[in-house]
């Protein structure tokens, strides 16, 4: 069966009245269409990322701002420290390593108790990365201390021992002889420093 041409005339004339209006309609729907299907959702993502970056920026300003307060808490608590208590601390771990200044106390520590200092070798060990607690990398160094001391007898060796333990200075004791008859001692010790 065929349309009737009256037909097929009325609708060609409603879609020349209305055709921008269903071009519009169509646009409008694919438009919408669209958004609900790639716009929101992409849209929706973006806006959870952006929370998420926004809540670990604050996480993160939360940590910084207690580690400040912790950092000015340390400052304040190093300005009430007397020089004469920072130099004792110095005198526990050197800044750095001198020779002649390590010498010159181990010197002192025997010849004050009349013992004779015979011979001294130190040996500068490795340094290893420490923690400075300031974010700084600091390294500490250790020195090997070999000792031959003489005209010691055994009350004396370990009033030097007691003298080496309560020293400022850290000493650790990695070997120790002691001849009673020669009236000789031999020590190895280890001491530190603290190097920037």
């Amino acid at each position: 069966m065929t349309r009737d041409p009256k037909e097929k005339n009325s609708l060609n004339l409603f879609l020349n009245d209305y055709f921008n209006i269903i071009i519009v309609g169509v646009v409008l729907i694919a438009l919408v269409v669209a958004y609900f299907l790639i716009i929101q959702p992409k849209y929706d993502a973006t806006m959870s990322a952006i929370r998420i970056n926004i809540e670990q920026q604050q996480r993160l300003y939360t940590e910084q701002v207690k580690k400040l307060n912790n950092l000015k808490t340390i400052s304040s608590l190093y300005e009430k420290i007397s020089p004469a208590d920072l130099k004792k601390f110095n005198g526990v771990l050197p800044d750095d390593y001198v020779k002649e200044r390590l010498f010159g106390e181990l010197e002192e520590i025997i010849s004050q108790n009349g013992f004779i200092l015979n011979s001294v070798s130190i040996s500068k060990e490795e340094l290893k990365a420490g923690d400075a607690g300031d974010g700084k990398s600091g390294k500490v160094g250790s020195l090997n201390i070999q000792l031959a001391i003489s005209t010691i007898d055994y009350t004396g060796f370990k009033n030097l021992l007691r003298l080496l333990e309560s020293n400022l200075r850290l000493f650790d004791v990695t070997n120790l002889t002691f001849s009673p008859g020669a009236n000789t001692a031999n020590l190895t010790l280890t001491t530190y420093y603290y190097s920037q």
